[in-house]
C-alpha cells in the first residue's frame, strides 16, 4: 500500500467519520426497506469515489454528503 501524505490521512479520517455518521442516521429509519435502499445508496455512492486522488475533489465530495446528511436529519425530524 502506498503511503498517505498527512493531508490525505486527515481528509480520509474525516470520510470515514462521515460514512460511520451516515450509517449511525440510517438505523433510525424506521421502514426497514427504506433503510436498506438509502445504505445500499450510501456505499455505492462511496466505494464510487474511493479512488479519488485530487484533495480539493475530496473535500467537495466530504462536503456534499455532509450537506447531504443534514437534509436527511432535518428530513426526519420532521417527519417524526
Amino acid at each position: 500500500m502506498k503511503q498517505l501524505s498527512l493531508k490525505h490521512f486527515i481528509i480520509r479520517s474525516q470520510a470515514i467519520a462521515l460514512y460511520r455518521d451516515i450509517m449511525r442516521t440510517l438505523l433510525k429509519i424506521q421502514d426497514q426497506d427504506y433503510r436498506k435502499e438509502m445504505r445500499d445508496w450510501a456505499r455505492i455512492e462511496f466505494n464510487r469515489h474511493r479512488t479519488l486522488k485530487d484533495l480539493g475533489e475530496i473535500r467537495t465530495q466530504i462536503a456534499l454528503g455532509r450537506r447531504n446528511l443534514n437534509e436527511l436529519k432535518l428530513s426526519m425530524q420532521m417527519a417524526s
